[in-house]
């Protein structure tokens, strides 16, 4: 239950902003939700500030769709982009993550360390990150051919409703498999011989 309120605090701040326009926009319209979205950012950032939390690439990312797109729509004599805005969306967080998979330390090693794990210094276990990262990138990808191929196929309710569905479903199953699996995973990839050979303590 502590692991389960740690994560959907995680989502809930980090996934803030977009959490917050989509809940809006459904409830009160654009106009609403984009403005409650820019002020939610605007709050959160002076709280991450005032108490010296980082912003982490992942609550920038968000917060930066969040924005763009909500703007996008508004602006527009119709939501033109309610069709391809998850598409496109999922194309760019899928390149974040590759770009986050990069660097001293890859993203996803990056927000578990925030969340109060500590790792070892030591090349398997950061590219271990830097698979899991890459792999979150590849669940991105394929679920924006999945969102285009059903945009092109269904009448835009079905659709819709289809890609509310599998996003949800797919995005749970994802992060319930980062959470709880993630050490299994990690011998899983060392016994493949995914990971650089590391001598450790144990192993002397």
């Amino acid at each position: 239950m502590q692991r389960l309120r740690a994560v959907l605090s995680f989502i809930l701040w980090e996934f803030g902003p977009l959490i917050a326009l989509l809940a809006l926009s459904a409830a009160f319209g654009l106009k609403v939700a984009i403005a409650g979205t820019i002020a939610l950012i605007a709050v959160d950032s002076a709280r991450r500030l005032w108490l010296g939390i980082s912003f982490t690439r992942i609550y920038l990312l968000s917060s930066g769709l969040a924005v763009v797109f909500g703007t996008i729509d508004i602006l527009s004599q119709t939501p033109f982009m309610l069709k391809y805005e998850a598409v496109i969306t999922n194309v760019v967080t899928g390149m974040a993550f590759v770009v986050g998979s990069q660097g001293d330390k890859p993203m996803l090693q990056e927000i578990a360390e925030q969340r109060g794990q500590v790792f070892p210094d030591r090349a398997d276990i950061r590219h271990f990150f830097r698979l899991f990262t890459l792999l979150w990138a590849a669940y991105f990808f394929l679920k924006a051919g999945i969102y285009l191929w059903l945009g092109a196929i269904l009448p835009m309710p079905r659709a819709l409703l289809l890609r509310s569905i599998i996003g949800g479903v797919s995005l749970g199953l994802m992060i319930a498999v980062s959470v709880t699996q993630g050490r299994r995973l990690f011998f899983l990839c060392r016994w493949l011989g995914l990971l650089p050979v590391v001598e450790t303590a144990r192993d002397q």
